[in-house]
């Protein structure tokens, strides 16, 4: 277990700062009143690990930082040392030209975030789509309309709710063959769309994630969601699957190529998918699900999926514990109605979800035991969130599909007259 998970103080807030390792360190100043403060470690833009320090003065000495690098993170930085020497980055005139489709709903604040760290992407070519689902107000439109950008930034509106039909709205809006996708509680780095163009520099390439690390630690409900239940990073190798060397769980277990605030396509692949799912996902009963199941499909495809951490975004995770339980619940319901979802489909033989399933339901019964033995460290309350998610999960499966068949009805009763 990584030294920052050993040891938290949810009283305190947590320091998130991230360090390039090409650069001298230099001490770090107004850290007073800080349980800890947890570095990123760069190399080259590359992440190759965390580092803690706790309990820190006001001014932690560059000799200090050099301590904990070497002791934290020595071997992780010779092996990106080594993974330097074996890659090389796409030149700059391959870059490909990028569309970056951003979904919203009434977050007008979040949004302006992410926006301005999408102003200061390094990228040659790209433009930004801001897709407003079913919004209650024209606060988005107007922060689109008045935000000082540069290159192309449009808005759309998609009054159709559920997070999939603004997605898919994207794609229909986008004008480029690779698609990236973020969400508005989102800061990209500046070398986010680089990092993705050189992840599609192969041509069997079909869909590319990347790391999302916190944004702030801040309150005890964000130190909860990322240093105890792990938060929304996949670690910092990068990684590829596909059809062919697949194991038997790997075309069940989509949640460990990625998540749906970081990735991108290539357009083909998802027009060859017809998109994302709309019954599923944020603002429908499912409540998400809706990147697991384009990640299985796209992997089911025969098409490559790749993880690359140098594609790194910064999320702001819930910052109060019942905005984090809904969240867990959440969890719990949209991975059942993933896992219903294959079980029907059947594309992946049926024994295997099934047995995954009961895999994934021994894993929460485990952890409520280890609680009680004090080795788990996640409260009781949030593990039984999930756990309620779970067994939401079969009428979430039925009443999004419901749902979703009467929307369509709809608009083809629309398009029809």
């Amino acid at each position: 277990m990584p030294a920052d998970r050993l040891r938290m103080n949810r009283d305190s807030p947590v320091r998130v700062l991230e360090m390039e390792l090409t650069d001298e360190p230099k001490s770090l100043t107004g850290c007073a009143g800080y349980s800890a403060v947890r570095i990123l470690l760069r190399r080259r833009r590359r992440p190759i690990g965390w580092v803690a320090i706790y309990e820190p003065d006001d001014t932690i000495s560059a000799e200090t930082l050099r301590l904990a690098i070497y002791f934290q993170a020595g071997s992780a930085l010779w092996l990106s040392v080594l993974a330097d020497s074996l890659e090389s980055d796409v030149a700059a005139t391959e870059l490909p030209p990028i569309s970056v489709v951003v979904c919203t709903r009434d977050r007008g604040k979040l949004l302006n975030d992410c926006l301005r760290s999408l102003h200061e992407l390094d990228y040659p070519a790209f433009e930004i789509i801001v897709v407003d689902n079913a919004p209650a107000s024209n606060e988005t439109e107007m922060i689109v309309t008045q935000f000082p950008a540069k290159g192309l930034l449009r808005y759309v509106r998609e009054d159709r709710p559920g997070l999939d039909w603004a997605r898919n709205r994207g794609i229909m809006e986008a004008r480029h063959d690779i698609i990236a996708f973020t969400d508005d509680d989102v800061r990209v780095d500046a070398g986010w769309l680089r990092a993705f163009a050189s992840a599609f520099a192969e041509p069997e390439v079909g869909l590319v994630t990347g790391l999302v690390a916190p944004a702030e630690l801040e309150t005890g409900a964000q130190q909860l969601f990322e240093l105890v239940y792990g938060g929304m990073g996949k670690g910092m190798q990068p990684r590829v699957w596909n059809r062919e060397r697949a194991g038997r769980y790997d075309m069940v277990t989509a949640h460990r190529l990625g998540v749906g605030a970081n990735m991108a396509f290539r357009r083909r692949v998802l027009e060859t998918l017809d998109g994302f799912d709309t019954a599923l996902d944020v603002g429908t009963p499912s409540h998400g699900a809706g990147d697991l199941d384009v990640f299985h499909r796209v992997l089911l495809s025969g098409a490559t999926v790749r993880y690359e951490p140098k594609a790194l975004v910064w999320h702001k995770h819930r910052r109060d514990i019942p905005a984090l339980r809904r969240q867990l619940y959440d969890n719990g319901r949209a991975f059942g109605v993933y896992l219903l979802l294959l079980f029907i489909r059947g594309e992946v033989p049926r024994f295997v979800t099934a047995n995954f399933a009961r895999l994934w339901v021994q894993w929460h019964l485990s952890r409520v035991a280890w609680r009680f033995r004090r080795r788990e460290r996640l409260p009781l309350p949030l593990i039984l969130a999930e756990m309620w998610g779970g067994l939401h999960s079969p009428y979430a499966y039925l009443r999004t599909y419901y749902l979703d068949r009467r929307i369509r009805a709809q608009v083809d009763g629309q398009i029809s007259g």
